[in-house]
């Protein structure tokens, strides 16, 4: 790939109460394309005309746990932002792993803590 891809980013609220549902946002600025194109413009059908590129999953881990797993197509937009909600059941990171359908990782994780 020509340029290189930057982690993804996220967001959740500063401090929550334990036991409070909370969302999570992630945006990850990731290329989505199909690879489909006309190879031969004497044809009327579209072929791999160049390597696809698109997110394949979306791991959510929290505490080390994996608690949800998201796969996508190549029908995914370009710069996804993902939004979920998890319950505050214990003050630890929430980690959020993306692989592309060439295998490459990226990760962002947050410290879930609760309101004193």
């Amino acid at each position: 790939m020509a340029e290189k891809i930057k982690a993804p980013r996220m967001r959740i609220k500063r401090s929550v109460k334990q036991d409070e549902i909370f969302k999570v946002k992630v945006r990850f600025d990731h290329p989505s394309f199909t690879g489909l194109g006309m190879v031969d413009e004497d044809q009327e059908a579209f072929n791999r005309a160049t390597p696809s590129t698109f997110i394949r999953n979306m791991l959510v881990y929290y505490d080390d746990e994996l608690v949800s797993r998201f796969r996508t197509s190549s029908a995914i937009a370009d710069n996804p932002l993902f939004t979920f909600k998890l319950k505050a059941s214990k003050e630890a990171p929430v980690k959020v792993v993306f692989i592309d359908d060439q295998g490459e990782r990226w990760e962002t994780s947050k410290n879930v803590k609760f309101k004193s």
